[in-house]
């Protein structure tokens, strides 16, 4: 399990090269990139300034494993969807030419499904959505992580499970958002047992169960000893990958190169714990 990191609160105030720079020296083996940033999503950059990229970040011996789509997915305007639509096929692209195996995408909320029986139509209109995506993840061979989202039907994991078991496509992986889950009212550790085997991306960040403070793990009050546990129940391989960019927030820019090193620490830690239960579990079986 390797740790990694979207660049929130660094890209803004580092750049991109130099914050490639700060995540590998902190000790960080991989970056969730950002393409919700529109520099990303639009045709500002051209292909080879994204495998420049990816060439600089090899030499730091750092990887793009996944990247995040822009969001929302959907709009109440109709014209303003479809435009968004372009910018998420667009950012699949990108990621694609920076080598990233898989990437992250919204599912659609833009009206509640707790409202007026919405939950069949928003499952409908997400399955129609995500089944537009599929020929584009083919052809930039790269998965789509769907996400838990609060106030959307993959808040819970019964509806997120729906969604994947219909569509029914191996493009299809779930990046299962430890914070959303706490903030839901999931229990973290058993939404991680319930997803199993479907999760294949993470992201990892604490709160206080009300607010999506998006901070570092041990600072608000998700039980990292049980989630780090079942992630090890579900044989989960995957990156232990930070969302978790706002611990830094108040820190001054001199110090967040620090605070970097730091959050990576945290991670590691994290990954020993992940790595006593592996080992636990393979002894007693």
């Amino acid at each position: 399990m390797k740790i990694s990191t979207n660049f929130i609160r660094f890209h803004n105030e580092f750049g991109l090269k130099n914050t490639i720079d700060i995540f590998s020296d902190a000790g960080f083996e991989g970056i969730d990139f950002n393409a919700d940033l529109e520099e990303y999503y639009t045709d500002i950059h051209d292909e080879a300034f994204y495998k420049n990229i990816r060439k600089y970040a090899q030499a730091k011996e750092i990887v793009f494993a996944q990247t995040h789509a822009p969001f929302g997915s959907s709009f109440t305007e109709d014209e303003k969807t479809k435009k968004r639509f372009g910018e998420i096929v667009k950012s699949m692209q990108h990621s694609a030419w920076l080598g990233a195996n898989m990437i992250v995408i919204h599912p659609c909320n833009h009206i509640s499904y707790k409202e007026n029986n919405n939950y069949d139509y928003m499952m409908d209109y997400n399955l129609d959505f995500y089944k537009k995506l599929i020929p584009y993840a083919e052809e930039y061979e790269i998965k789509i992580a769907i996400e838990n989202i609060p106030n959307c039907i993959t808040e819970t994991p019964k509806g997120l499970l729906e969604l994947v078991h219909q569509l029914d496509d191996e493009v299809f992986t779930v990046c299962y958002d430890v914070g959303h889950a706490n903030i839901c009212g999931q229990d973290p550790a058993d939404m991680i047992k319930a997803l199993g085997k479907h999760i294949g991306c993470t992201h990892i960040h604490d709160n206080d169960g009300i607010h999506d403070s998006h901070t570092l793990p041990y600072y608000g009050t998700i039980d990292w000893e049980r989630v780090m546990k079942a992630f090890a129940e579900i044989g989960y391989e995957g990156n232990l990958n930070y969302e978790a960019g706002l611990f830094v927030n108040r820190v001054p820019v001199d110090l967040r190169k620090e605070s970097a090193k730091y959050m990576a620490s945290v991670g590691k830690y994290l990954v020993e714990r992940y790595w006593h239960y592996k080992n636990t579990q393979n002894t007693v079986l």
